[in-house]
């Protein structure tokens, strides 16, 4: 009679032993998936700054740009921004090293994932007009405080830091 009891008792404990992990991974998962569905939809762009250490903003696309990021549930993104208004004839006041061509306008696209923590995007780009990133990983750390996103980072350029800050708003389904 205690043979079944013991058996049971073991088969129990290799369950919850097996199902420990499993919780684990579970929780580890977690923020990334919640980051997904958070991620995930049309945002349209407010702000696009980039601020010198000691120098005044540069607003590469005017105080008012235009933009849309797309991101679906499937892992596929796709970013367009430009100048407004869009000024054609005119050189680019962007100091960016990886401008777009042309400078006015910046589209890039391909899929994406998020990393463990859900709080960045880890993009593969396929195509797009800036050159440099054709074919490359561009990470991009990501705020999302009600509808709004912020994406902030910075860049070393001409021996100075950058603080880059995006802003964009989630747009409402019709």
């Amino acid at each position: 009679m205690k043979t079944p009891f013991v058996a049971m008792a073991l088969l129990a404990g290799l369950l919850l032993a097996g199902a420990a992990p499993a919780q684990a991974a579970a929780n580890t998962a977690a923020p990334a998936a919640r980051g997904a569905q958070a991620l995930t939809g049309v945002w349209r762009l407010l702000r696009y700054v980039d601020t010198p250490d000691g120098a005044p903003a540069i607003y590469a696309f005017g105080e008012r740009p235009v933009g849309q990021f797309v991101f679906t549930r499937e892992g596929h993104f796709s970013i367009s921004i430009m100048r407004n208004p869009p000024a054609p004839a005119t050189a680019s006041v962007d100091i960016d090293p990886d401008a777009c061509i042309p400078v006015w306008y910046c589209s890039y696209f391909g899929t994406y994932r998020l990393a463990d923590n859900g709080r960045q995007w880890i993009a593969h780009v396929d195509g797009g007009n800036i050159p440099s990133y054709i074919d490359t990983r561009q990470a991009r750390s990501f705020e999302i405080v009600g509808q709004r996103m912020i994406i902030r980072e910075s860049y070393e350029e001409g021996g100075r830091t950058v603080r880059a800050e995006r802003v964009l708003e989630r747009v409402r389904q019709r």
